[in-house]
């Protein structure tokens, strides 16, 4: 170090005087001489001297240390290639005046081995050797094994290989997929050798793949490169079990270089790795989305055949297959033989194959049963097995591939021979005829029939389809319930004389309703008597013999599903005639009326209702109960029916029996209310609903033209009992027009001559009088009015009018008002009154003072 007194002027920089401390002042004299100087520096000085000097250079040094760096205060060159530290400065201080007087003190130099910057130097250098050795050792020992033991530890796996043109000698394939596991440095990996691809142990052949760059562990594989078959026959037989097996196992060998961190080399890293891959197991689960029959094959040999189907390839590996010819088989029958254009399996996901061809014309009657069964199943909507073999394959169409073609023919598909959509081969029924008999013996059994059914019959094949006969098993259902089961063992003769429809019959069958659906059933009869149109399905299975262009099949089990509308018996709309009435018998409870009513039936329906009958009869105007309606038996078919039913007439009021019968001998109309009821109407639980809903609306004349009951009277009487008792005796001649006995058990009479009372017939006496017979009464007393009216009435206006009658007699027109008391039927029949008012000629005969003068 060297201190210096800063001068007023430097004598080699010119520099202005620096302020110099007074330590320096004090510890620094200047002599006027040189021989003081000289003295000065030549006198020896004393050991405590030299120590206090030495602590007060060592002060200003430790004062001085921030300026030692300028520039400035460095004396001259020399001082710049100097580094002092703070031991050395405590050693050596050069202190100048500015008279360049100088005082210099040189402290002794320590060893070099005691030196800190030897020693630093000397660790510096052994770290770098050591650093180089440890670099060596890492790249060329320690780098490999890392290297290899991560390449070993990694995973690559394949999601897609796609193979295209292949030949006997190799193949272009396209490779994606992905390595993982690859370390946690980037990294690229080089394939400066062909990647060697064995099976079971043997080299099926090579290929060359580009680089793969590695980060954060995971690279991508997306590769197109070419495959060499280097082993045709190990190549074979991988292909046959990449066909058929579920999965298999590749591995692949190489020498790689691989790239750390991009620029470190590592080369001669070895390459193995096991790919379990999925085969294409077969292709289970393939899926027919078409199965058509455009139109029969050339040559009556059979039906040209279209397949569409969905081959399920679970596989990561796809090819380009090209043309594929393939033989259908079903339980040994060969069906025919199809063929694919441009087939192309896909890798890993489903691929539609289009096949067409032939399936041939069968005359031996096994195969014709096995083609029976194939093709009811297929109509049925069921599934049916059918196998495929591999024939050929032509990559191009024209050349074979001997392994790809071993593969295919050691291939055997199973195909499901099924219809991806329900298939209604009929379709459209219509009903043109149903008869429905009810069974007293057996409820809820009725059995229906039919003469007259068609319906739609859709085959989706465009073939010759001809069929002979057609057997049904038949369900009715209603309201979305299976009302019950129509089978019948006897094919009906089927024709199809217009395309796409056939007609058939249906001979009587029984209808087995089924125990949870009688109420549903109830309702639909109900519902069919009742209401103008019905609509209802017909559902079940349809058995068929045809003659189709590959022989005679038999088509078993082909479901049906319709809805029917059939025109409703609509009875409440209806407003019956009723004639041919006949008042046939009595007794005590009731007159039987017998008539004939004309049902009109507008459907197409037969109902036979399986036995007696009985409605309510009420009259409309009052609603009064009239009787019951018996039809012993009701039949009914289309169109008009003349139903002879039987009115049993006994109503509760006596006013309107009374009426009704006055009325009905009168020829009057009579407004009739019919209705059913649940518990009299029929003793068919399945009818009773159907019958208690039945209200019609009809009417029924009397007897046209009104019949005379009285025929003919005879009175004879004397002026003296006229005029006296005011009587004459009377007898009349009654007729009966009924169809029945009428016994007469009283008669009340009044009788009137020109509106003028004339007398009354007030009598008891019983008389019978014969169906569509007459009667004559005894003698009934007429009583006269007795007051002197009568008397002037009888000798001025009656006498005067009819003087025949004084002479001998004369048929003189009285009217005559009856309230006669009958019992319909005989003497033990339905007692009734009726009245009955009549203009009658009755020949009157009038003794003067008691002489008989004789009579006209």
């Amino acid at each position: 170090m060297i201190m210096r007194t800063p001068p007023e002027t430097h004598p080699h920089t010119g520099a202005g005087t620096h302020s110099r401390p007074n330590s320096v002042e004090n510890l620094v004299q200047s002599s006027s001489s040189p021989h003081a100087s000289t003295a000065k520096a030549n006198e020896k000085p004393s050991s405590e001297s030299r120590d206090s000097y030495r602590r007060d250079i060592r002060a200003l040094a430790l004062t001085s240390i921030s300026s030692l760096d300028d520039p400035e205060r460095h004396v001259n060159d020399r001082d710049h290639d100097y580094d002092y530290d703070h031991d050395y400065i405590e050693d050596k201080i050069d202190a100048r005046n500015h008279n360049n007087n100088t005082v210099l003190v040189y402290p002794e130099r320590r060893p070099l081995l005691r030196r800190k910057t030897f020693w630093c130097c000397c660790f510096c250098v052994l770290l770098i050797v050591i650093l180089v050795i440890l670099l060596l050792i890492l790249y060329f020992v320690v780098l490999p094994k890392v290297v290899q033991s991560i390449v070993n530890g990694s995973r690559m796996s394949l999601s897609q290989v796609n193979i295209t043109e292949p030949t006997d000698k190799g193949m272009n394939v396209t490779l994606l997929g992905t390595v993982d596991h690859g370390g946690i440095f980037p990294a690229t990996i080089e394939f400066p050798e062909p990647i060697l691809v064995s099976f079971k142990e043997k080299v099926l052949g090579k290929m060359q793949l580009q680089s793969l760059d590695i980060a954060g562990g995971r690279a991508t594989v997306n590769d197109a490169t070419y495959f060499e078959i280097v082993d045709k026959d190990a190549f074979s037989e991988f292909a046959k079990e990449l066909l058929t097996t579920k999965s298999f196992v590749w591995t692949l060998t190489s020498v790689v270089k691989v790239k750390v961190l991009g620029f470190i080399p590592v080369a001669g890293i070895n390459l193995t790795k096991d790919l379990s891959l999925l085969g294409m197991n077969g292709f289970q689960n393939i899926k027919l989305e078409k199965f058509d029959l455009p139109s029969d094959a050339p040559d009556n040999q059979g039906a040209v055949v279209k397949l569409v189907t969905s081959m399920n390839n679970p596989s990561p590996i796809g090819v380009v297959l090209g043309s594929v010819v393939l033989d259908l088989f079903y339980e040994g029958t060969h069906l025919g033989q199809v063929t694919a254009q441009d087939a192309v399996l896909v890798g890993g996901s489903p691929s539609p194959l289009t096949l067409e061809g032939t399936l041939y014309r069968q005359s031996d009657q096994h195969n014709l049963d096995n083609l029976s069964v194939l093709f009811s199943n297929y109509l049925a909507g069921k599934a049916t097995i059918t196998t495929a073999k591999g024939v050929s394959v032509k990559p191009n169409g024209r050349e074979t591939v001997s392994w790809l073609s071993d593969g295919i023919m050691a291939l055997t598909l199973s195909v499901p021979l099924q219809s991806p959509v329900p298939i209604q081969i009929i379709q459209g029924i219509q009903i043109n005829d149903l008869g429905i008999a009810f069974h007293p013996d057996a409820s809820y059994s009725p059995t229906v029939q039919s003469k007259s059914m068609s319906a739609g019959f859709r085959v989706p094949f465009n073939i010759t389809i001809n069929t002979r006969s057609v057997s049904n098993t038949i369900a009715m259902g209603y309201a979305g319930k299976i009302l019950g089961n129509i089978s019948h063992s006897t094919p009906s003769p089927a024709s199809s004389d217009i395309p796409g429809q056939i007609s058939f019959g249906l001979p009587p069958s029984t209808l087995a309703v089924l125990p949870a659906s009688q109420e549903e059933f109830n309702n639909f009869l109900a519902d069919l008597t009742i209401k103008p149109e019905q609509t209802f399905t017909v559902l079940g299975v349809s058995s068929a013999v045809a003659e189709t262009s590959m022989g005679l099949v038999k088509l078993t089990g082909i479901p049906f599903n319709s809805p029917v509308t059939m025109k409703g018996l609509n009875f409440n709309a209806m407003n019956p005639p009723v004639s041919q009435v006949v008042v046939a018998d009595g007794n005590s409870d009731h007159i039987q009326i017998d008539n004939m009513v004309e049902l009109m039936n507008p459907s197409s329906l037969s109902v036979d209702c399986g036995g007696h009958v009985l409605l309510n009869v009420y009259d409309r105007t009052t609603n009064q109960h009239l009787g019951d309606l018996s039809i012993p038996q009701l039949n009914i078919v289309p169109g008009s029916n003349p139903v002879a039913t039987q009115f049993l007439f006994h109503p509760t009021d006596t006013a309107l029996r009374d009426q009704f019968l006055s009325q009905y001998l009168t020829g009057a109309q009579f407004p009739l209310h019919i209705v059913g009821t649940m518990a009299s109407s029929t003793s068919l639980p399945e009818l009773q609903k159907a019958l208690s809903l039945v209200s019609i609306s009809s009417s029924v004349a009397g007897l046209i033209p009104p019949p005379k009951l009285i025929l003919s009277g005879e009175a004879v009487s004397t002026l003296n009992t006229v005029l006296g008792t005011h009587q004459s005796h009377v007898s009349v001649t009654i007729q009966n027009p009924l169809a029945t006995d009428l016994y007469i058990t009283g008669l009340v009479t009044q009788i009137k001559w020109r509106t003028s009372p004339f007398g009354t017939i007030n009598d008891s006496s019983h008389l019978l009088v014969p169906a569509k017979g007459s009667a004559t009464t005894t003698h009934l007393v007429l009583q006269h009015p007795q007051d002197l009216g009568f008397s002037v009435f009888l000798t001025t206006n009656f006498l005067p009018a009819n003087p025949q009658v004084a002479l001998g007699g004369v048929e003189v027109a009285f009217e005559l008002d009856s309230q006669i008391n009958v019992n319909v039927g005989g003497p033990n029949g339905y007692a009734a009154r009726i009245h009955y008012v009549q203009t009658a000629e009755i020949h009157t005969k009038l003794t003067i003072l008691g002489a008989d003068l004789g009579h006209v």
